[in-house]
């Protein structure tokens, strides 16, 4: 309910029974006050409050809707509406044509006009042929975005646009002079046969604003920003019917002109893609609907109710004395604030936008302007949730919900729907899709399981994966990578070096070491890690090598950097970007789970079984994470978020969980660290590479966290998958069954990173809509799976060992999304 405020007298008036607010028959409020006694019209509304809030539209005169029929409100409502289009025109030469920069949209966002039009009212900055003078708008901003004004204005694609906004806004300035002029004129033919010719040039001016060629050319808030230009103008439009007395033409245009805002707000928001345009458009949008439409409803209520009045209540409307409203909306504008607080549609937004993403938000505002689909959205709802047995969603409950609650509720299911419909297309067998997996007689267990299709390639990657891509790494990233995890195991041997006895105990070590290592002095441990490190440095770059794509030089190698300093240096020229902020997360999460010392695949694991870390070394983490230009703080949550999902995922609680669960990871290569375990996965996990290389290659790079991507990566620059990201390839041919199969630990493992990522990105980073992406590959990797354990059901006794465990990786998969779901 619209909330009118009268001046401080009037309302006194009002509240002792002088004076009686006006109500139409439908008991809606009008904007004006009688006198009690003798029934004459004695003031007007001088503002409103809409949702708590002054009523302040963007667009929209106020003084149109709240001024009865008095000359003096139709003049101040005409200056109201030339200003407005003034500034949001001005702005246009920010936002340019085509595809707008986010700091562009950022210097002319809601508060910027909001402000720039108060300094406009206040003869503070001048319009000239609908534009302001450059130095005057880029007064108080940063080089980037008077860099960015100086190529809008030299584009030669703008100065077409420009020249048809000059000429619309010089067509609708003389159209606003001949209203001026007419309104003074004394006879009644000639009073409207000007402003017939003025209504003319308005609707040929409003032509070159909705020109649909020069919409299609500019972004969401380009086409906004003319669009409410053409607002503007169609209430100029009504203005010249309302002083006419053509109140049936002014409520008609009305009525359309709603229709018309809600339905180009439709247009603008399913244009918008990204989330820069989403945070220009959602307060701007909200500010129309909640004050511009408002606004325009009292208006269309105060025209009915004209269209009611006798000719005797009509004449006596006309020839009221409002003065004193007159007076007091000249004092508040003459009071008013140069530097306006940040509007309360922007700090809605702020406030909104981490509880959601960018879908449901932009559906929100859908929600908003159109109640049709908002009914239709909730019928969907409450069908899914009866199927789904969710007994809250009934209409009675979603009627109460905002449109945020409901926006989120249908891409809940709208995302399951999805992936079901995927499902079905993908796996349904009696289709004739070339992915359906087909028996090989005689073939190995492995083999069937490996991948889906042996000839999957990079197309199909594309198609069944995006998710999966996010979580690779280039060579040049994975060599960072297992550079930092060489840094940590190197400060756990300066840790504990022993330089006095050093070279004795090597010496021993060469004789040949045998026995239990917790029975030997420290320098001998120290020892055992310089040498389980320098073998692991060979075998990781072993890997690193084979990863290299065939097009590459041949004098091109990747070696760990050993050197801590260069490996910043790297880090600041390969990852430190907006860009790959993702990539050094999973980087630094990989390290920081890191656990060395597990075999490598030859007669020396035996010395190095029991050998560990000294400590968990936080500090050096910590140091890693800055380096990485990451919150230190992470290093504790991914710790922590990790060991949970270990559990979570495994279930209940024993004295191995609260122990080192690092144990996990070296229990895992200790089961896949044979010559027939590591021959069958040597192909998919280190191409290239056969014999006793390829056994230490395979073994490095899982324990480093790293599965490679094989053929397809490569070809798009990807060598490894880390960070529980293989899960997601399950569905693409990366050959992550063939790895369950031998130990459905790494499943376990792999899911447990997979949640760490998901609560970093949706619970820190609030990225909903790329935690949707990664619930759908990981539902269609479980389907997958499925499919592998159906083929080695063909003949179990064969494949009893992967079938039981393929079947415990799928509890853990599905255990994993529960959990990964319920974050939502």
């Amino acid at each position: 309910m619209m909330n009118f405020v009268f001046p401080p007298a009037v309302q006194a008036a009002i509240e002792v029974g002088k004076y009686a607010q006006v109500f139409t028959s439908a008991g809606v409020p009008i904007g004006l006050a009688r006198d009690a006694a003798t029934g004459q019209f004695a003031a007007h509304a001088v503002g409103a409050v809409v949702n708590n809030s002054p009523l302040s539209p963007l667009v929209s005169p106020v003084q149109l809707a709240m001024g009865g029929l008095q000359m003096y409100q139709n003049h101040m409502g005409f200056q109201a509406v030339q200003t407005s289009l003034g500034v949001l025109q001005a702005t246009t030469a920010v936002i340019g044509v085509g595809v707008a920069a986010g700091v562009a949209l950022s210097a002319v966002n809601l508060h910027q006009t909001l402000k720039l039009k108060k300094a406009v009212e206040r003869l503070e900055v001048k319009v000239e042929n609908g534009f302001i003078n450059l130095e005057q708008l880029l007064k108080g901003q940063g080089a980037e975005i008077k860099q960015l004004i100086s190529e809008v204005v030299a584009d030669i694609k703008f100065e077409n646009h420009r020249l048809v906004l000059v000429r619309a806004y010089g067509l609708f300035n003389q159209a606003i002079q001949r209203m001026r002029s007419a309104l003074k004129l004394q006879d009644i033919n000639r009073r409207n046969a000007e402003i017939d010719a003025a209504r003319g040039m308005l609707f040929e001016a409003l032509a070159d604003y909705r020109n649909p060629h020069l919409l299609e050319e500019t972004c969401a808030g380009g086409q906004l920003r003319r669009l409410e230009c053409s607002w503007a103008i169609e209430q100029s439009i009504i203005g010249t019917y309302q002083v006419q007395n053509e109140f049936g033409a002014a409520g008609d245009r009305l009525s359309q002109l709603q229709q018309q805002i809600r339905q180009d707000g439709l247009t603008v928001i399913a244009g918008c893609d990204s989330d820069e345009e989403l945070d220009f458009l959602f307060p701007e949008i909200t500010r129309i609907h909640n004050h511009d439409l408002a606004a325009l409803d009292t208006w269309q209520n105060q025209i009915d109710w004209i269209k009611s009045l006798s000719q005797s209540e009509l004449k006596q409307l006309e020839s009221a004395d409002f003065s004193k409203s007159d007076l007091a909306v000249m004092g508040d504008k003459n009071s008013a604030t140069t530097a306006l607080a940040i509007p309360d549609e922007q700090l809605f937004y702020e406030n909104l936008r981490p509880k959601s993403h960018f879908y449901a938000l932009r559906t929100q505002l859908e929600l908003m302007l159109d109640r049709q689909r908002r009914e239709d959205y909730e019928s969907y709802i409450i069908k899914q949730g009866q199927i789904a047995g969710h007994k809250s969603l009934v209409l009675s409950n979603l009627e109460k919900a905002s449109d945020l609650a409901v926006a989120n509720l249908f891409y809940y299911f709208r995302i399951r729907d999805e992936s079901e419909d995927e499902l079905e297309l993908k796996f349904d067998g009696t289709t004739t899709d070339t992915h359906t997996p087909t028996v090989v007689a005689e073939s190995s267990p492995s083999d069937r399981v490996k991948q889906k299709n042996p000839e999957t390639t990079e197309a199909s990657l594309e198609e069944d994966s995006q998710a999966m891509k996010e979580f690779g790494l280039t060579p040049e990233q994975t060599r960072i990578m297992f550079s930092y995890q060489y840094h940590l195991v190197q400060a756990d041997i300066d840790n504990q070096s022993n330089n006095d006895v050093k070279n004795t105990i090597k010496q021993e070590f060469l004789r040949g070491f045998q026995g239990n290592i917790d029975n030997q002095s420290e320098p001998v441990k120290n020892i055992l890690k310089q040498e389980w490190l320098r073998h692991w440095e060979n075998a990781t770059t072993l890997f690193l090598n084979s990863q290299i794509a065939p097009e590459t030089p041949q004098n091109s190698s990747l070696n760990l950097i050993t050197d801590f300093e260069s490996l910043k240096k790297s880090v600041k020229s390969h990852l430190i970007s907006p860009g790959n902020q993702l990539t050094r997360y999973l980087i630094l999460l990989e390290v920081t789970l890191f656990q060395p010392y597990y075999p490598l695949g030859d007669s020396r694991d035996e010395a190095f079984k029991d050998l560990k870390l000294e400590q968990e070394y936080t500090g050096k983490l910590r140091d890693f994470a800055r380096s990485l230009d990451i919150d230190p703080d992470c290093v504790l949550r991914f710790k922590s978020n990790y060991k949970e999902a270990i559990q979570g995922i495994k279930g209940g609680i024993n004295p191995w969980f609260l122990g080192a669960v690092g144990a996990v990871v070296l229990g895992v290569v200790a089961v896949l660290a044979t010559p027939l375990v590591v021959g069958l996965l040597a192909p998919i996990l280190a191409p290239g590479l056969s014999g006793a290389a390829a056994v230490s290659a395979v073994l490095a790079a899982l324990g480093g966290g790293a599965i490679a991507a094989g053929g397809m990566g490569m070809a798009g620059g990807m060598a490894v998958i880390v960070a529980g990201g293989s899960i997601l390839g399950a569905s693409a041919g990366v050959g992550v069954g063939a790895l369950f199969s031998q130990s459905p630990d790494t499943a376990l493992i792999q899911a447990a990173k997979l949640e760490v990522v998901m609560r970093e990105i949706v619970v820190i980073q609030k990225d909903i809509r790329k935690a949707q992406e990664i619930l759908k590959e990981q539902r269609l990797a479980i389907r997958s799976i499925e499919d592998q354990l159906d083929e080695l059901l063909l003949n179990q006794q064969k494949n009893h060992k992967e079938i039981e465990n393929l079947k415990r990786a799928i509890e853990y998969l599905k255990k994993a999304l529960e959990r990964n779901q319920a974050l939502m």
